[in-house]
């Protein structure tokens, strides 16, 4: 049973307090438990005095006391006042003792958290997607505070409302969220509670602007000891911290989608001044992202692709429709007009801070390996990843619709064309991504969406074709994607550059 003993780091203070009873007042002093147990100090002798009287340490819990004993009650009587004094002291010390490790015990607390949260801070830098950040920090969580599974739940409209699992079925979140301990709980609540099936529980509100938008919860099963209060203060803590930034990345998630609306809207009023060109920014979109998987890109740099190819032929605003809708060849002067767009998009785009690689691609998407392109005749490695990727997208786009001039290709005569321009015109390693794109095309959302529109000359019969173009790739002298070349975007640098 616990004694005073173990409510003290230091045992001398008693060893002194029980030699001076003995030595002045002939009292026999030993610590026992609330059950009378003798609990003594190291080397003490046990023996006692006939009379004996047990002196309560006063705590928050039983932890007994001092018996002190001597040949006479009037020598316990007599010592009385003294040993009074000495149990004020260890009461003080004990007390003092309580402090002490509680402090020492916030402070490990503190350093782990701490240490959780450093670590947790750095898997989570660079992440912009929220349910990926919210996926990571359930992960975390779960295993810092040894629940078995979890899951996170936010409202919203349609395009906010999203449900993050950790190692639980949709099943399982339903069952849970239809149990009654947790239907009861009070919003903006965090708590422990027992689910009806023996499962513990802490359920955390998460707010957005002080109202509720969701709901974390993470679960122990049955026959596993339930969270503890500490459990829930160090969740709580987690939350408060990583809350302002799922808002945050909400809030970017949805300005994301505006943004992208916006440019489509933009890129689909260019289209309209040509009725041959209608969905033409939108396609080159789809194949470009098709193709940069082939890469595995990441999210961030698929969504800025996305944008840049939906802007790259945004220049064409300044151009006039009669030369945009020629049915015939158009003159040098024409022509001359027509390779002013990429210029025009960046004197368009110029006020507004978009990332680099945008801006490079909706340049370069014009440059050809061989360093014939336009407008600043950049060649090979210097014309940037995304750009080539657009330039591709862009080509074969063009090849496989109808235009005045001529009837759409077919897919097989469009590959063909372009792998002929492979190394002079564009970079082998994008051709390539676009045939492997398009043997697997059923497998990338963005390819099956325009696949359908394609015309091919043997439609049972592609595959093979693809695997004979791509055995004759290899004749072709290659160029690798490597780093994109430096960005111009002022007016005074396009200048310079030409």
């Amino acid at each position: 049973m616990p004694t005073i003993l173990r409510h003290l780091s230091d045992n001398s203070f008693l060893s002194r307090f029980f030699s001076y009873l003995e030595s002045c007042h002939s009292i026999r002093a030993l610590v026992v438990d609330k059950n009378g147990n003798i609990d003594p100090l190291d080397g003490q002798d046990t023996f006692e005095y006939p009379e004996k009287k047990v002196f309560p340490v006063s705590f928050h819990k039983n932890i007994g006391g001092i018996r002190c004993s001597a040949e006479s009650i009037e020598a316990l009587q007599s010592a009385d006042p003294h040993i009074q004094i000495g149990i004020e002291a260890v009461e003080t010390l004990v007390e003092k003792d309580l402090i002490m490790q509680q402090t020492m015990d916030e402070m490990l607390h503190l350093s782990d958290q701490l240490h959780f949260l450093f670590g947790l801070a750095a898997k989570l830098s660079g992440i912009h997607e929220i349910e990926k950040y919210c996926s990571l920090v359930l992960e975390e969580i779960a295993q810092e505070i040894s629940a078995d599974s979890a899951f996170a739940r936010m409202t919203g409209d349609k395009k906010t409302r999203r449900l993050i699992l950790h190692k639980l079925s949709p099943r399982d979140v339903e069952r849970a969220e239809q149990d009654s301990s947790i239907q009861a709980l009070p919003e903006n609540k965090t708590a422990v509670v027992n689910l009806q099936d023996g499962k513990s529980a802490i359920v955390v509100s998460i707010n957005e602007k002080d109202k509720l938008s969701g709901r974390l919860v993470l679960l122990r099963k049955a026959g596993k000891r339930n969270f503890s209060a500490y459990d829930k203060k160090f969740v709580s803590i987690i939350k408060n911290i990583v809350c302002p930034t799922m808002e945050s990345l909400s809030l970017y998630s949805s300005l994301q989608i505006l943004y992208l609306n916006t440019v489509k809207a933009l890129a689909a009023a260019i289209d309209a001044k040509d009725a041959y060109t209608h969905g033409h920014s939108y396609r080159v979109a789809r194949f470009s992202l098709a193709v940069a998987r082939q890469f595995h890109l990441d999210s961030r740099q698929l969504s800025d692709l996305e944008i840049a190819a939906y802007m790259h032929d945004l220049g064409k605003i300044g151009v006039p429709e009669s030369i945009l809708g020629k049915e015939g060849r158009l003159s040098d002067e024409e022509f001359a007009e027509i390779k002013k767009h990429p210029l025009l998009t960046n004197k368009i785009l110029e006020p507004i801070d978009l990332p680099d690689s945008i801006v490079r691609a909706t340049l370069q998407h014009h440059e050809r390996m061989d360093g014939r392109g336009y407008p600043f005749g950049l060649k090979g490695d210097q014309i940037s990843m995304f750009a080539r990727i657009i330039a591709v997208a862009d080509v074969f786009d063009a090849l496989t619709s109808a235009r005045p001039y001529r009837n759409a290709m077919t897919v097989e005569e469009a590959l063909t064309e372009m792998c002929e321009g492979i190394d002079t015109e564009y970079d082998r390693n994008v051709v390539q991504a676009l045939i492997d794109a398009l043997q697997c095309y059923s497998e990338d959302p963005d390819l099956s969406a325009v696949y359908s529109e394609l015309e091919f000359s043997q439609p049972d019969r592609f595959n093979h074709f693809l695997e004979k173009l791509t055995r004759i790739m290899p004749d072709y002298p290659g160029c690798s994607i490597e780093k994109p070349a430096p960005v111009l975007k002022t007016s005074e640098n396009l200048a310079e550059s030409r």
